[in-house]
């Protein structure tokens, strides 16, 4: 026992002595650093790459991941706000538009997405320098609300490849500006996308016709809002020689890929009446050895990924966000987030 003791005490002198670290943060190695950096929250990485030309090449090499972030502007002011569940959290307020497109460009070359969300009533993309920069978001899905349509198109030019789900809400899309969006990589490979309130009716059989000629894959998914009739008869019109099947909220058609079919289906429940606006719409395409007795015969839960308010009168609260497609994250009350080690929330503008 008193060896033991002996043993331990001598280790410990003998470790007092030693010299742990005997170097500056400036004559680590650059792979050190690197793992220093990862660990760093955003506002910490802005505030190093200001220290050396050195310095801001290394941060500036270094991804950081996000579930969220949310990009606002009104009255000249752009607003950033990014979250993370492990508190990475940061928020920044800004009317100098140099300072915030610095600040944007850098979001572009370091930032993994899971969700974007634009609002913007006045346009950035005006800026000489969002549409020459070379830099690109990386995100899996982005949403856009009180956007215009020339926002809507230049953001989506400025995404990564990778893109699975475009939301666009309120914006002023009509029939040719539609035909431009459908002209987007993005827009012809996403897995899912939709308009809520689109004003026309002519989007169910522009996105099938683009489909087609695209020969997109099975489980591409398109919805769509409006209040108005005439884009279900539109559609049937549209593809008159093509009907393999039709019923009353149902119309079934073969494409120029024998495998494949497109199903489009409208909305119709005990909630959501057949006369009732607005109309939702779902188009998906199908595998041709589809049956009928597949069918999804409950619109329910893919009308709630539009708009889950038209079910409020009939479920709780909590009863409307089971479905886990619906982001119920409100970007307005992103000022509660907080950093979990200083609660600093304050605009940080030292970049």
């Amino acid at each position: 026992m008193s060896s033991d003791v002996k043993n331990i005490t001598e280790k410990t002198e003998n470790a007092s002595i030693v010299k742990i670290y005997d170097t500056n943060w400036c004559d680590m190695p650059a792979e050190i650093k690197s793992v220093c950096i990862g660990k760093m929250k955003f506002k910490e990485r802005l505030s190093l790459r200001c220290t050396a030309k050195a310095e801001r090449s290394l941060v500036d090499s270094q991804k950081i991941e996000f579930d969220d972030g949310c990009f606002r502007g009104k009255d000249k002011e752009l607003t950033f706000i990014l979250y993370s569940h492990d508190g990475r959290n940061f928020w920044k307020c800004s009317k100098d538009m140099n300072d915030a497109f610095e600040l944007l460009n850098y979001i572009k070359k370091v930032g993994v997405f899971q969700t974007l969300f634009f609002s913007f009533r006045d346009s950035f993309t005006d800026y000489e320098r969002f549409n020459t920069d070379d830099g690109l978001f990386t995100a899996k899905k982005v949403e856009f609300e009180q956007c215009d349509f020339d926002i809507v198109v230049a953001v989506l030019r400025k995404m990564k490849i990778g893109v699975e789900s475009i939301k666009i809400y309120h914006d002023d899309i009509i029939s040719d500006r539609l035909a431009g969006i459908l002209e987007i990589s993005h827009v012809q490979n996403a897995s899912y996308w939709h308009i809520h309130d689109y004003k026309k009716t002519d989007s169910l059989h522009m996105v099938a016709q683009m489909w087609i000629d695209k020969n997109a894959k099975v489980e591409s998914t398109f919805q769509v809002s409006h209040y108005g009739d005439g884009s279900f008869e539109e559609f049937l019109e549209h593809f008159d020689d093509c009907i393999l099947s039709k019923a009353e909220h149902r119309v079934r058609i073969r494409t120029n890929n024998p495998d494949c079919h497109i199903l489009l289906e409208r909305g119709f429940d005990e909630v959501v009446e057949i006369d009732d606006f607005p109309q939702f719409f779902r188009l998906k395409v199908i595998s041709a050895e589809m049956l009928e007795s597949e069918y999804d015969n409950d619109c329910r839960e893919w009308i709630c990924r539009m708009d889950p308010k038209i079910y409020y009168a009939e479920d709780s609260f909590d009863g409307v966000y089971e479905y886990e497609d619906y982001n119920a994250y409100d970007y307005d009350d992103a000022y509660h987030f907080y950093d979990d080690d200083d609660y600093d929330w304050e605009p940080y503008y030292d970049y």
